[in-house]
């Protein structure tokens, strides 16, 4: 029996989705407050841990939006560009991601790079929050088969950070020297480490 669109089933299954997606915007503004109140040399165990818990957060949160999301959002926006740019500031988001990965309150710019990812990121959640989730709400979906996928891809990636915080981090895109970012490609030498998901399953259920 196919779904009804606008069935309170189907009306919960999209204010899941987009209330967990905001649940970690919340956490991550949460996270940078917190650290802010903190000193990196007096507080450093602490700085560490709310620095790998936001990291972790935040690579679920992106691997979500890039595989299930934003493939969604691209046919139904009025501005497809607008999701383009969204994509990028994923990709520079892991470029971040990556400098902080293996580094220490003790290392140099460790809070600044901290500071930097989250007003980033801050920005990113500005335009997510006031362009793109009020379009995605109007959609005409089955938001009951994207919410099965969405949280059962979920439980997947919180399953594997878990047991491996860097497994469901894609590779960081190639810099230069400079750190300057040189191509929204993965090298081909450097296959995913994130869990298999066929990408874009989703995308034509439309109703």
């Amino acid at each position: 029996m196919p779904h009804h669109p606008h069935s309170r089933a189907s009306t919960a299954a999209r204010s899941h989705i987009i209330e967990l997606l905001q649940d970690d915007h919340r956490r991550l503004k949460r996270a940078y407050r917190e650290f802010q109140r903190l000193d990196a040399d007096r507080d450093g165990s602490l700085c560490e841990s709310i620095v790998r818990r936001t990291l972790q957060e935040m690579r679920v949160h992106a691997q979500l939006e890039d595989e299930l999301i934003y493939p969604l959002m691209r046919p139904i926006v009025s501005d497809p560009e607008r999701v383009d740019e969204a994509e990028v500031e994923h990709e520079v988001m892991t470029l971040l991601i990556a400098q902080l990965e293996h580094a220490n309150a003790a290392d140099d710019k460790f809070s600044a790079r901290f500071a930097v990812l989250c007003e980033y990121l801050l920005h990113h959640i500005k335009e997510e929050e006031g362009e793109l989730f009020p379009q995605l709400k109007r959609a005409t979906l089955d938001w009951e088969s994207v919410c099965d996928e969405f949280t059962g891809r979920r439980e997947a990636l919180l399953a594997a950070e878990a047991r491996d915080p860097l497994s469901t981090m894609p590779d960081a895109p190639p810099t230069d020297e400079t750190g300057l970012l040189l191509s929204s490609h993965r090298p081909a030498h450097h296959p995913a480490r994130y869990p298999a998901h066929e990408s874009g399953s989703i995308t034509s259920r439309k109703i």
